[in-house]
């Protein structure tokens, strides 16, 4: 599940390239400690936990041949010593992780307060290690690699069930990864399909090319993670290790690819009056084909569009036949005209913003369906007061979807006959039932209205909710504001068979 400790963040993995050495490590640590400061971000060091002893099988200890084994056994760190590293890491302003590869280290995590815990892929089906990891409380990140959406739904389910603060790393277990091998399109599957959890990216790529972590960044990784390692005189690194330098570039590109795709207006797109300048030098302005009156209704036949599109002037999106000129204009003289704001405009607006959300949210509605539009205060304060009502079916049982624009509310309100259960599909939604205390719900969450029982409901940045009932019954809506209730139902409702 999502967490903040997760957002925004750099995980630099340190493996075994402390080599075996405390020493060695902090130096490693320090080195990325400076890059966190630097940039000024959220940076983790990972370590990786192996109690050797029970680890490794006896009869391989010693062996030369088995992969892995030489290594892991030639860089062998006891628990003290890696509290040395745990130590440092805090020392220098960045999160402590681990990746526990048996139930020890695990303990380590804890004995330690490790802030996050790693899964690794080849442990991401490891049940007993899952199952310890679990029980921790502890925030996981899970790494994906090697697994089919049939596995990382099983470890959705698993982790979700233990109430875990969890969070996927998207993955290709290749070391290093070809780069027609990284798939980073599976990054939008896996955000589409655990919308409820963070999705990262962990690479094994040629750490010289920074193109893939500012891809990983514009498909939504919130979440980077790189092995690293410092070289020296006797010390070298592998092919996927990044040494500081190349880790500086990495973080450096990240922040730029970031700064390029994050949106600037919070639930909307940000147009800057430079856009604005720029677009408008290439519109067309309205201008008078023939000599105007005030008053005079204008037709096309009485405009022509043409460039340039000069300050404060009618453009020809702007435009709308049955305009009703506000003073005299001259042959070729350009319109000045405000556009007015009319009834239909607000609706046909209130139409599309409904039907985005709905493609946003990936609800599909068929083809049988009513649309009624409740404007309560009327339709000029129908951005404030109301709701979209889709229709779909209505015998002794009723089905309906409700939009609820952002910043809309609809009046208190109660019904004799009816029984309503909502649940919400997208967005967030505040509801008030008889007086009791709101409560905001959001996708996922129910929420029934008893018969008699009056209740409001609005939203912040939009909803979409599903009304099961008992069969609706046309004047069975009672308003506690009067001047909604005296209305007749057809003053206060639009109905519309297409959209």
């Amino acid at each position: 599940m999502k967490g903040d400790i997760f957002q925004n963040l750099f995980i630099f993995e340190m493996a075994n390239s402390h080599q075996g050495s405390v020493e060695h490590g902090i130096n490693i640590i320090k080195a990325m400690g400076r890059i966190a400061r630097k940039y000024n971000i959220k940076a983790a060091v990972k370590l990786q936990y192996r109690e050797l002893d029970s680890f490794v099988h006896p009869d391989f200890k010693t062996r030369e041949d088995v992969k892995h084994i030489p290594r892991f056994m030639g860089t062998r760190l006891n628990y003290d010593q890696f509290s040395e590293l745990v130590a440092a890491i805090r020392q220098e302003g960045m999160i402590a992780m681990s990746t526990p590869f048996d139930e020890t280290g695990v303990d380590w995590c804890m004995d330690q307060g490790m802030d996050i815990i790693k899964i690794a892929s080849c442990s991401a089906l490891d049940w007993p290690l899952l199952t310890k990891a679990a029980a921790s409380r502890k925030p996981l990140i899970i790494s994906t690699g090697g697994k089919t959406l049939s596995d990382i739904d099983k470890l959705y389910n698993f982790f979700s069930h233990r109430n875990c603060e969890f969070a996927f790393l998207h993955c290709v277990a290749e070391y290093p990864a070809p780069f027609d091998s990284l798939q980073l399109d599976f990054i939008d599957r896996m955000t589409r399909r655990y919308r409820d959890v963070t999705i990262g990216y962990s690479g094994h790529e040629d750490p010289d090319d920074n193109t893939v972590p500012m891809l990983a960044i514009a498909k939504g990784a919130k979440i980077l993670e790189r092995h690293v390692g410092l070289p020296t005189e006797t010390i070298s690194l592998n092919n996927y290790s990044m040494h500081p330098e190349q880790a500086d570039r990495w973080v450096e590109a990240v922040l730029k690819a970031k700064t390029m795709c994050t949106t600037k207006k919070p639930g909307d797109k940000y147009v800057s009056q430079a856009e604005l300048d720029s677009l408008r030098s290439l519109m067309r302005g309205v201008y008078a084909k023939r000599g105007i009156k005030a008053g005079d209704v204008l037709t096309e036949q009485d405009v022509f569009f043409a460039m340039p599109c000069q300050e404060n002037q009618l453009n020809s999106g702007e435009f709308k036949a049955g305009m009703v000129a506000s003073k005299a204009y001259a042959a070729n003289e350009m319109l000045v005209e405000n556009p007015k704001i009319t009834g239909v405009g607000v609706v046909r607006s209130a139409i599309h913003d409904g039907k985005g959300m709905l493609y946003e949210a990936g609800i599909a509605l068929g083809k049988d369906f009513e649309v009624e539009l409740s404007h309560h205060y009327g339709m000029q304060h129908f951005r404030q007061y109301g709701a979209i009502i889709i229709n779909i079916i209505n015998r002794e049982y009723c089905k309906k979807l409700i939009i609820v624009l952002p910043g809309q509310q609809h009046p208190e309100h109660a019904h004799q006959i009816k029984e309503e259960t909502f649940q919400v599909l997208y967005g967030d939604l505040t509801i008030k039932i008889d007086g009791q205390d709101e409560k905001t719900l959001y996708p996922g969450d129910i929420q029934t209205v008893l018969r008699g029982e009056y209740h409001t409901f609005s939203s912040v940045n939009g909803a979409i909710f599903e009304e099961v009932s008992t069969q609706h019954m046309k004047s069975d809506s009672f308003y506690k504001d009067p001047r909604v209730s005296t209305l007749d139902p057809m003053e206060r409702k639009t109905f519309l068979k297409k959209w």
